[in-house]
């Protein structure tokens, strides 16, 4: 029977899986921020440029961090080595 190997996530994967929290929140707290900040329609309509301005900014920075640590996750890699066949010898009598 062969032995069940439980896949041992790399330290890299949960600083990615973190940093996408992290983006995740900053762009939903920044959206609520941004409309909790006008009171009249004056101020709704100048407001929305800023808050999608804002919004593209941290979507970019989430981008940016991504992609830069999806590189880091591909350069740390562990790739399994190849298990020594065992030498035969019949060459050797």
């Amino acid at each position: 029977m062969l032995a069940r190997r439980n896949p041992r996530w790399r330290l890299v994967t949960w600083v990615f899986l973190a940093f996408n929290l992290a983006m995740l929140l900053w762009l939903v707290v920044a959206l609520d921020a941004a409309g909790k900040g006008c009171v009249g329609e004056l101020c709704r309509g100048a407001d929305d440029s800023g808050s999608a301005a804002g919004a593209w900014l941290v979507i970019l920075c989430w981008l940016a961090g991504d992609v830069l640590l999806g590189i880091a996750w591909f350069v740390t890699h562990r790739t399994e080595r190849p298990r020594r066949r065992p030498r035969r010898r019949w060459h050797r009598q």
